[in-house]
């Protein structure tokens, strides 16, 4: 199988795949929404969620939008793929919360037609990872300008702890260490034929969030069960991502 170097098409293709085999994720990333919850618990009751904005960048199918319209706040979201983004409207509707939907807009996470200081909370998760080191940089750059003074960033993303990035490290990109380009020819679901994928160290999120008064990297780690690991060419598979909560 050929990997698209259009970035649009590589996910319209992997969303047409998602889609067709009802892969794609339904259902909200749990170390994200839950440090989320910290965030807002300690600083908002109940009845001040309606005065909140949140912004996904890269919002796929809209799941953590729809946990974010649960609470009460008013949601928007970007993404390259069209599909993703008519999948995350339906989703959000079929859910109740028509009325919660902001912008969900076709485009890129390092471009955003957003405000300077419109958003009260700005999420991504397993998106940021996988655009080259401009364009990533750009899209950190992006979070730190639409975000809110006070307001919260919590990112999900790999972790140079990952089996698939232990296994294939002699491979990193002269130009950009921490980074592999993956194409083993099988399903568009998998990381490991997904195209870049960069796998993060603690370190850099310092430079990358630069002016936040607090970044704060978790790491959170699990197997796969050996059926599921041997399916992605692995006798074992560790998955190692980084939840990083940070407030500007």
């Amino acid at each position: 199988m050929t990997i698209a170097t259009d970035p649009k098409k590589l996910w319209e293709d992997s969303f047409d795949e998602q889609i067709a085999r009802g892969a794609y994720n339904a259902a909200p990333v749990e170390a994200l929404v839950r440090n989320v919850a910290y965030y807002l618990r300690a600083r908002h009751d109940k009845g001040s969620m309606h005065k909140l904005q949140a912004l996904e960048l890269g919002c796929g199918a809209g799941p953590n939008l729809v946990w974010l319209a649960q609470k009460g706040l008013r949601v928007n979201g970007i993404d390259i793929a069209s599909n993703a983004l008519r999948l995350a409207r339906e989703n959000l509707e079929n859910a109740g919360y028509a009325d919660l939907v902001g912008d969900l807009i076709e485009g890129s996470v390092d471009k955003t037609p957003f405000a300077d200081a419109s958003f009260d909370v700005v999420i991504e998760s397993c998106v940021f990872q996988h655009i080259e080191r401009p364009v990533r940089m750009a899209a950190f750059a992006e979070v730190r300008r639409v975000l809110k003074q006070g307001g919260l960033f919590v990112g999900n993303m790999l972790s140079t702890g990952h089996t698939t990035f232990q296994q294939k490290q002699a491979e990193q990109l002269k130009d950009d260490p921490g980074s592999l380009y993956l194409a083993d020819g099988v399903s568009k679901i998998y990381l490991t034929n997904i195209g870049l994928s960069h796998f993060f160290s603690r370190e850099e999120f310092g430079d990358l969030l630069t002016g936040f008064s607090t970044v704060d990297p978790l790491i959170s780690t699990y197997y796969l069960p050996q059926e599921e690991a041997k399916r992605r060419g692995y006798d074992e598979y560790l998955q190692s991502m980084w939840t990083v909560y940070a407030i500007k």
